[in-house]
C-alpha cells in the first residue's frame, strides 16, 4: 500500500516510504502546529496564568516575538549549516523538537514574564528555527531531478546528463497541505484544551493552561523520537566538516593567519569532492546569500519566505490578540475573575474559528498553488504569477481586516479566508522556486554546468549547501517576523489594526520584487 501511494506522489523513486511519511507528517505538519499553538494561546496564557493587564498585552507579546525572531535570525542559518554536516537534517529536526518540548514546560513552570518567559521563548525559538529550516532543507532530498541521457557528436551516451525538471511545485503544494493540517491540528485539538479542562470544577483557568502545555510538550517529545528514526540519514556525512570551517574562518578572518596551517589535508583529493567541500559550512552560507542576487528564482523565493513567515505568524498571533483585546476592552471578558466566563469562552472560540477559517482556506488552496507554480515555471516571465496573485490577496485582506470595528461579523471570516489564501500562496510558491533553484541547476545552460576540455559536462550542484540555502530562506522569514512582532506589537496597544497594515505593506514589497523580476526575466529571454 505504501509503495503504491509513494508512486503516485511527486517524490523521487529512491525515497523510502518511511522517510516520505515522516517528512510530510512530522516536519511541516508539527512545525507549524506547535508554532500556531504557542502564538494563539500566548495572550490567554498571559491573562490567565500571569494576570497581565490588557493595556500591556500587545507590548509583551511583541517583545516575546521580537526575542524569538532575534534568536531565529542567528539560529536559522546556523541550523542550515549544521544540517549540511555530519548531523544531517534528521539530527537537526530531532534536536529542534526536543527544544520545543522543553520550552513548553518552561512557559508554565517559570514564575515570571521577565526573565522567565524570555528564557522559555529563546529555547522555543532555537527549536522552531531548526524545524522550520528543515521544512525547506529536506524538500530537495525528497525530489531529485531524474537523469536523461543525451548523445554527444560522436553518438556516445554520456552519464553526466541534463536532468528532467522535477515537479517541485506539486511537492511544495503537498507541504502546504500538511502545513494547513498542522495549523488546523493546533486550532482544533491543542488550542481548545484549556477550555476543555476548565469545565472540571476543581480546575482553575491557570491550571487548565498548565495541563494543556504539558500535554503538547509530551507530543513534541514523541515527534522528536519519530524524526530521528524516520528521516533519512545524512547523505554525505564525510564530505563536510563544519568545525573545520569555523576554525578556518576564525584563524583567517579574526587572526589574519594563513589558511594552510588549519587546512584539512584530505580536502583536495578530487576535483568533484573539492567542489563539495568548497561550498559547505560557512562558505556555503556565503554562497547561499549571494544567490539572492545571481539567481532570480532564489532571490524572489527569499522575499516570498519573508512574506510567508510574516503572514503565518500574523494570522496565528494577531488575529487571536485582536479578538481577545476586543472582548476585554469592551468589558465582555474579565480574565481577573475566578473561572472562565461564558464571554471569555466565546472569545477563545471566535479566535479559533477565525484562524481556523484562514488555515482551512490555505489547506484547500495549497495544491492549486503548487500546480500553478509547476505549470507556469516553464515560461520564465510567468513563473512569479502565483506569488503576485498571493501577495495581491494579502494586500486586500490585511488592509480590510485592519478596518474592522468588531471581529464578530461575516466580513471578518471573509477577510480571514483571503488572508489564508495569501499565506499559503506565498509559502507554496516560494518553496517551489527555492527547490527549483537547488535541484534544477543541472538542467540550466551556462549557469549550472561547466564544459570540460573533453567536451563532457561537469555538473555543479547546490545539494552540498542546500541546508545553507534553506537557512538563509528562514533568515528572511525571521527578519520579517522580527519587524512585525516588535513594531506591530508596540503599535497594537495604540491601534489594534496596525499589525495588519504592516502585513499589507510586506505583501506590497513582494509584488514589486516579483513583478520587477518577471519584467527582467522577460527581457532577458526575449
Amino acid at each position: 500500500m505504501s509503495r503504491w501511494l509513494l508512486r503516485h506522489l511527486p517524490l523521487s523513486p529512491s525515497v523510502r516510504p518511511l522517510h516520505a511519511a515522516t517528512y510530510l507528517l512530522a516536519v511541516p505538519l508539527f512545525s507549524i502546529a506547535f508554532l500556531v499553538f504557542l502564538n494563539s494561546s500566548l495572550s490567554f496564557l498571559l491573562t490567565n496564568l500571569f494576570h497581565v493587564a490588557p493595556s500591556k498585552l500587545g507590548s509583551i507579546v511583541g517583545t516575546l516575538g521580537f526575542v524569538d525572531e532575534l534568536v531565529a535570525i542567528v539560529a536559522a542559518p546556523l541550523w542550515g549549516v549544521v544540517s549540511d554536516g555530519r548531523i544531517g537534517t534528521r539530527g537537526v529536526s530531532a534536536l529542534g523538537y526536543l527544544a520545543i518540548c522543553g520550552s513548553l514546560v518552561m512557559f508554565v513552570q517559570l514564575q515570571s514574564v521577565y526573565p522567565g518567559l524570555i528564557f522559555g521563548r529563546i529555547i522555543f525559538a532555537l527549536g522552531s528555527a531548526a524545524v522550520t529550516t528543515m521544512v525547506s532543507a529536506i524538500l530537495p532530498e525528497m525530489m531529485h531531478p531524474q537523469p536523461r541521457a543525451i548523445s554527444s557528436s560522436l553518438g556516445e551516451e554520456e552519464e553526466d546528463v541534463v536532468s528532467i525538471s522535477p515537479p517541485t511545485g506539486q511537492l511544495a503544494g503537498m507541504v502546504g497541505v500538511f502545513t494547513g493540517f498542522g495549523a488546523l491540528l493546533a486550532l482544533g485539538l491543542f488550542l481548545p484544551l484549556p477550555t476543555l479542562f476548565s469545565h472540571y470544577p476543581d480546575v482553575t483557568p491557570a491550571h487548565a493552561v498548565k495541563i494543556s502545555y504539558f500535554i503538547v510538550s509530551g507530543i513534541a517529545l514523541s515527534i522528536a523520537v519519530w524524526c530521528y528514526f524516520g528521516l533519512p540519514p545524512p547523505r554525505n556525512p564525510g564530505n563536510t566538516d563544519t568545525w573545520q570551517d569555523i576554525k578556518t574562518w576564525v584563524w583567517t578572518k579574526i587572526w589574519g593567519g594563513d589558511p594552510v596551517f588549519v587546512s584539512n589535508p584530505s580536502s583536495g583529493d578530487s576535483e568533484d569532492e573539492g567542489k563539495e567541500v568548497e561550498l559547505s559550512g560557512i562558505r556555503g552560507l556565503g554562497a547561499a546569500t549571494k544567490l539572492a542576487l545571481s539567481d532570480g528564482r532564489i532571490g524572489v523565493a527569499y522575499v516570498g519566505g519573508f512574506v510567508a513567515r510574516a503572514s503565518s505568524v500574523g494570522i496565528s498571533l494577531f488575529i487571536p490578540l485582536f479578538v481577545n483585546h476586543y472582548f476585554i476592552t469592551t468589558g465582555r471578558c474579565n480574565p481577573t475573575l475566578p473561572g472562565l466566563s461564558k464571554e471569555c469562552r466565546k472569545a477563545n472560540i471566535l479566535a479559533s474559528t477565525l484562524t481556523g477559517t484562514s488555515q482551512l482556506t490555505a489547506l484547500l488552496l495549497a495544491p492549486l498553488f503548487g500546480l500553478l507554480t509547476d505549470r507556469l515555471y516553464a515560461t520564465p516571465h510567468l513563473r512569479n504569477v502565483p506569488l503576485i496573485l498571493s501577495s495581491s490577496l494579502g494586500i486586500l485582506s490585511f488592509t480590510l481586516f485592519s478596518l474592522l470595528p468588531t471581529p464578530q461579523c461575516t466580513a471578518a471570516f471573509i477577510y480571514a479566508a483571503l488572508a489564508g489564501a495569501s499565506q499559503i500562496g506565498a509559502i507554496v510558491s516560494s518553496l517551489g522556486l527555492l527547490s527549483r533553484g537547488i535541484v534544477d541547476v543541472a538542467s540550466t545552460t551556462g549557469e549550472g554546468e561547466e564544459q570540460s576540455l573533453l567536451g563532457r559536462r561537469k555538473k555543479e550542484t547546490r545539494e552540498a549547501f542546500k541546508g545553507s540555502i534553506a537557512g538563509v530562506y528562514s533568515l528572511f522569514g525571521a527578519a520579517a517576523i522580527l519587524i512585525l512582532t516588535k513594531a506591530g506589537g508596540k503599535a497594537f496597544d495604540s491601534a489594534a489594526g496596525a499589525p495588519f497594515w504592516m502585513l499589507a505593506g510586506f505583501n506590497a514589497v513582494l509584488v514589486v520584487v516579483a513583478v520587477g523580476n518577471a519584467i527582467w526575466t522577460g527581457v532577458k529571454y526575449r
